[in-house]
This record gives structure tokens, sequence and C-alpha cells, in this order.
């Protein structure tokens, strides 16, 4: 396969970050540096990032998280401010999340260390759908709805746009493909209403049911399967299918 995705299947980095270690000069292939990224890898290459070795996972490992509003979604903060890593195992650390969610908002995110499954869930081209649920101080009117459908510049040049939208009784509930940056709550301010709350309940196939706020669960058997079928090529076949 090509390094750039050995790289992302050893769990270290995406598929993308991968490719620019590569340009950089940090990647090696039985001690010699690469910086092709068509370069092939075989079953006895040694490929070390920055001299350290790093190898295929045998295993992956992705759960599903109900996070808590007022944790951040990062490594390590210097602010000091809780962490989802703070709220689960340890032996979690090693997991990168998909697809961020802001410090006041809860809900599922999807961590994992499996690089290629992040990269395919996260990437914009890939349009997997994540569902919101969004309390507002006033309903939407038609008109903040076909705004929100149409598209709305959230800044920076980008545009934030909604796939679809339901109306239940106190809330409405938006579809998204993408995951730009405090896209939802920039949308919103762009058309004068205050978000109360926010929660994500799903993301691809994977909904958040009834996770208790701050708990997880390991993602296996049909579900796991049920999250793969969405994919690109679907050809995913090295993570725990059992």
């Amino acid at each position: 396969m090509r390094i750039n995705q050995y790289i992302s299947q050893c769990g270290v980095a995406s598929r993308r970050k991968a490719e620019s270690l590569i340009l950089e000069g940090k990647v090696s292939v039985n001690g010699v540096t690469v910086k092709d990224l068509f370069t092939q890898i075989s079953e006895t290459d040694i490929v070390a990032i920055d001299g350290k070795k790093v190898e295929a996972v045998k295993q992956h490992t992705t759960i599903a998280f109900h996070k808590p509003p007022g944790v951040i979604c990062t490594t390590t903060d210097p602010q000091g401010r809780k962490t989802i890593y703070d709220c689960l195992p340890s032996g979690f650390s090693t997991l990168k999340y998909i697809g961020r969610l802001d410090l006041q908002s809860r809900g599922l995110i999807l961590l994992s260390d499996d690089g290629e499954l992040v990269y395919k869930l996260t990437h914009p081209k890939y349009q997997i759908e994540r569902s919101y649920l969004v309390w507002t101080s006033r309903m939407l009117s038609r008109k903040a709805m076909e705004s929100l459908l149409n598209g709305i510049d959230i800044g920076d040049g980008e545009i934030g746009r909604v796939k679809d939208i339901y109306i239940d009784d106190g809330f409405v509930e938006l579809v998204l493909t993408e995951g730009k940056n405090r896209e939802i709550r920039k949308m919103l301010h762009s058309l004068h209403y205050h978000i109360e709350d926010l929660k994500r309940v799903s993301f691809g196939n994977i909904t958040l049911g009834d996770l208790a706020v701050g708990d997880y669960r390991e993602i296996t058997g049909e579900e796991l399967k049920s999250l793969f079928s969405i994919l690109p090529n679907n050809e995913k076949l090295s993570h725990r299918l059992s």
C-alpha cells in the first residue's frame, strides 16, 4: 500500500497529516528518508517517523462517547480546562476524536485509533451526515430555515449549509454533512437566533441512543459493520468486526 495510507493505519496520523510528515522529510523506510508520496510499503519494510518505528494496528478500537457541556475536545488545554480525555480511561488516550464539539455543546463524539476511518468520516468530500438537536430562544421562521438550507456566509470565506431540517416540539433537528468550526452557532448567530442548547445525536450510522452523559461504549459487531457500510470502498477489514 502507499506509505501515507500505511501511516494512517498505524493510528499515528491522518492520511493528510502523514503526507505532510513525508514531505517534511520526517519519514524513513528501512533507514532511508523518503519524500515520494507514492512510495509503496510491503510487509517486510520498516517505517519510522522521526526515527521512531511505527507499525500497523492489528485491531483498532472505536468508541462512542457522550460529551458533557463544559468539556473541550483536545488532548491538552493551556487554560487548564477539562478535556474529553480527562473523562475517559487512560487506555483511550491514543484515540483520536472524529469531529469536534465546542466547549458548551454536548452529545456524541466518536474516537478511534483507525486513522483511515477518522479521515473518511471527517473529510468534506465524503459528505458523512451528522445530526444535531438545537434549542433556540425562539422557533426558527420559514425564512431562517430557507437560509440555512441555501447556505450562509459564516466568515473566512466559508459557507455554512444544512442538508435537512426537522421541526419538533421546542427544538429543531439539523442535519449537516461537514464539520466546520462552530458552524451551527455561526449560522444561527448571523440570523439573530440565540442557541440555548446544542446536542449531537448521530454521526454517520452511529447514534447516541441512551448513552448517559460522560459514559462511553465500544463500537463493535453489527454497529461497526453499519458504520463501515457508508464509507467509500467499504475497505476497512483490519478493524475488529466480530
